[in-house]
């Protein structure tokens, strides 16, 4: 069946759900999913919470004729925001990814939370994404949450669209929320305002139209800067029905500003793209005579399609998706701007030989087919569902693939599926560019690759999806021994679903450790293994799970995931040598290594998070041929597997400190010498490798840290507490800006680093917000919540990210101590 073949049987189980399409030209159902990449755009949602994704996204799919009924998020009726828990708080809490059609074009559209607990869920999104749209809230601009999941488009260079939302709203401004776009959203093109607002100043036409770009209960409409239209969207069809009027000078005064303002925003969106496209700029000064009025639509959609691409602009568009106004031309937008997976860079890999690491690029027009395992999902009744992007070849159901990162380990694909957030459709395969879901994968993780043929000689990887590191912690344990199974089948299908969560077993209590990325991260957690437990789905809350199911799983206290360090001397150098000699499964194996251990400086200038996003801010030194490590590649051992050994040995020294067991940051260790058993080379092996350079590195720890112990440190000589220290984004009505300053000062240990205000170009006095950007200690942010609610009367709103580590002060060391060791 052809992919743009209507859905026509009453027996498909979208029908079933008694969802039709409002225009059924658009509503497109398939058997197989080889479609042509030109026609596909896989896009993702992405803003800070409360900026009204998971409400443009049902617009979208109303619009498109996936659903025949607009859901509410307040109601928990929304088709993305399926599971109990987010439909129980009104937030997204994991991406949903919906296939829909629109003007012949496939759109697989994602949309992701936007709480900053969930960035993992953003980030494998981002992953896999050709194109984005950034959703503004129109009154309270550029968030926090929306500069963290800008700068994390940015790493993978995604093509974006900004859409600025809530324009209905008083308080709201086109102009302001440019400036800040400007200001604050850096490193992927400039803004490009591509619509100007309808807003009237009153009940009826007569009082006048509001100007300056500013929104507000009147907004109406849209004019179209690239058409030079005005747009009005039909209330009685909730949008579905657009009017739209060519732009003329009016007699009418309010019509003839409206016209004016126009005017002026399409001439400065003619020549900001004159200035970045030359094409555009000939078209301009000869054809349209430097009019631009007279520049054809065509030329402007080009041009503005090719410097999206190049990412030197971004278009904007305007709108308030809760009145249904705006949707559609950011929808057309989509199609139009962002890019087809064959408009994208080929994707990166790593092929792996005996000589090593080589860069590789996935073309699409390759046979063999690639693909990224970028999440994992539990259904109820189909088990574990991996949602992979294809990057080339074509995926066929029941097929045999091959997990080219976990040594080759071959799965069937029993089942192809369609997703549908929380339906799906089983198809026969998934072309190169498209995305799709595989049911019967048993070992898949997030950010394997898989592929169709085995090739020993050289392992292709596709770039792997970064983790970033816990900074929450609690304990979790079963309540009897006869529900410890079930216990461990929950955590394991739980880190599987969420690569985010970190699993260790602490040596004092033997309790299981689990870590997230927050509070809410961890609540939501646990609250899944609840659910794996009893195979059951609830729409409860935690509390209710436990009071109520009875549930066996008894959840500790959520404590912060400190960081130990040293801080001798950077001239110090500790070296340690280890020999492993012993029996490994029934065989003897031996290796020797020795390590130099150093600081790496002044740990007050660990702020930059990329410096404890991998290996925990750690380096590791290894200079291969310098080791005369060449002599040790052989048929069983390549390049890549003696490097990784060496790794994964001084990783795992960092991983557990030597005081309070927290991993170790801020630390060099460079590996100065690698020996093979001096009379049988055969009994070095990668695991003895590996053990030798763990033990090398403890070692080398040990003996710089433990010096000797005094009580005014409990830590001996060198030895240090860091605490996490967060980037803290509070937003405030401007009346209490001084009593959230002081208790941020005060008992929080805070450092506010800037005040901003908000809304100067608002008259009226309700709406000027105050926002505060400090450094704060993660441990003073426990509980904040309910803290500003109390201090602002319900009105003051905040968000947090990682900003690196700070010294704690021995007062709250021994504290710390206490906690941690009962004394």
């Amino acid at each position: 069946m052809n992919w743009f073949a209507y859905c026509k049987s009453i027996n498909s189980c979208f029908l079933k759900k008694n969802v039709f399409a409002v225009n059924i030209s658009n509503s497109l159902r398939f058997s197989s999913s080889i479609v042509d990449s030109k026609k596909i755009r896989n896009i993702g949602i992405i803003s800070h919470i409360d900026a009204g994704k998971t409400t443009t996204t049902e617009r979208i799919l109303f619009y498109a004729g996936h659903i025949n009924k607009l859901g509410s998020v307040d109601k928990g009726s929304t088709v993305t925001d399926f599971l109990p828990q987010e439909r129980e708080r009104g937030i997204t809490i994991q991406s949903a990814c919906i296939p829909l059609g629109w003007k012949n074009h496939l759109i697989n559209l994602i949309d992701t939370p936007g709480h900053i607990d969930f960035t993992m869920e953003v980030e494998r999104c981002l992953r896999v994404l050709d194109g984005a749209v950034t959703i503004i809230d129109g009154v309270a601009g550029v968030e926090a949450q929306t500069e963290t999941v800008w700068d994390q488009a940015n790493q993978y260079q995604i093509p974006r669209i900004l859409y600025i939302n809530k324009m209905d709203r008083e308080g709201a401004s086109v102009s302001r929320s440019l400036k800040e776009c400007s200001a604050k959203l850096k490193g992927w093109g400039k803004p490009l305002l591509c619509q100007w607002p309808i807003v009237l100043d009153g009940s009826a036409r007569v009082n006048g139209v509001r100007r300056g770009g500013s929104g507000g209960a009147g907004f109406e409409g849209i004019v179209d800067l690239i058409s030079w239209e005005k747009l009005h969207f039909d209330k009685d069809t909730f949008g579905t029905k657009i009017f739209k009027t060519p732009m003329a000078p009016s007699a009418d005064l309010a019509l003839c500003a409206l016209y004016e303002e126009s005017l002026q925003a399409r001439t400065n969106l003619i020549e900001q793209l004159s200035d970045v496209d030359d094409e555009l700029l000939e078209s301009f000064l000869n054809e349209a005579n430097g009019d631009p009025l007279k520049v054809r639509v065509i030329d402007i959609k080009n041009a503005i399609r090719r410097m999206t691409l190049s990412g030197k602009s971004i278009p904007v568009f305007i709108g308030a998706s809760f009145r249904n106004i705006g949707v559609q031309p950011l929808m057309d937008a989509v199609v139009d701007y962002l890019p087809s997976p064959c408009e994208r860079p080929h994707a990166a890999a790593i092929t792996t030989t005996k000589d090593g690491d080589k860069v590789a690029k996935i073309s699409l027009k390759n046979d063999q087919m690639f693909a990224l395992a970028f999440k994992v999902t539990h259904d109820p009744m189909r088990g574990a569902l991996v949602f992979v992007r294809v990057y080339s070849g074509i995926l066929e159901a029941k097929s045999v693939l091959i997990n080219t990162s976990q040594n080759q380990q071959k799965e069937r694909a029993t089942k192809l599926l369609q997703v549908y957030a929380d339906d799906y459709e089983e198809i026969t395969s998934i072309g190169a560019g498209n995305i799709g879901a595989i049911h019967g994968l048993k070992f898949t993780k997030t950010g394997d690759t898989l592929t169709n043929k085995i090739n020993n000689k050289a392992i292709t990887k596709l770039k792997e999806i970064t983790l970033p590191p816990p900074v929450f912690f609690c304990s979790a344990e079963p309540y009897s021994k006869s529900d410890e199974r079930n216990f461990e089948e929950g955590l394991n299908a739980l880190i599987r679903e969420d690569p985010s969560i970190r699993l260790s077993v602490s040596n004092d209590t033997k309790q299981t450790l689990i870590g997230g990325m927050g509070e809410l991260h961890l609540e939501i957690a646990l609250g899944k293994i609840f659910i794996y437990v009893n195979h059951i789905i609830v729409t409860m809350s935690l509390g209710r799970l436990r009071d109520v199911h009875k549930v066996d799983v008894r959840a500790g206290n959520v404590v912060i995931g400190y960081r130990e360090s040293l801080n001798f001397d950077e001239n110090f150098t500790q070296e340690s040598s280890f020999v492993y000699d012993r029996d490994f499964l029934g065989k003897k194996a031996w290796a020797s290594v020795t390590v130099q251990l150093k600081t790496l400086g002044d740990i007050e200038t660990l702020r930059d998070h990329d410096e404890v996003k991998e290996g925990d801010g750690n380096k590791i030194l290894i200079n291969f041929e310098e080791l005369g490590l060449s002599s040790f590649v052989n048929m069983a051992n390549n390049k890549s597997d003696i490097l990784e050994s060496l790794k994964s040995g001084i990783q795992g020294a960092f991983s557990r400190g030597p005081f309070l067991g927290f991993s170790m940051t801020n630390l060099s260790v460079k590996v100065t010498r690698v020996e093979k058993h001096p009379i049988s080379p055969e009994l070095t092996t990668i695991t003895a490798i590996r053990a030798a350079a763990l033990r090398a590195t403890q070692q080398a720890i040990l003996k710089a840290a433990i010096v000797e112990y005094a009580q005014t440190n409990p830590f001996g000589k060198f030895g240090i507490l860091l605490e996490p220290i967060m980037n803290v984004n509070i937003r405030i009505p401007e009346k209490y800006g001084g009593m959230v300053g002081r208790d941020l000062g005060g008992v929080r240990r805070g450092q506010i680093l800037s005040l901003e205000t908000e809304g100067e170009e608002i008259s009226h006095n309700e709406f000027s917000r105050r926002i505060i950007k400090s450094l704060v200690p993660l441990s003073s942010m426990m509980g904040y919540s309910t803290a500003l609610r109390s201090l602002t009367q319900g009105t003051g709103s905040f968000s947090m990210n990682i900003s690196g580590y700070g010294l704690v002060n021995q007062d709250k060391l021994k504290t710390v101590i206490k906690v941690f060791r009962g004394y």
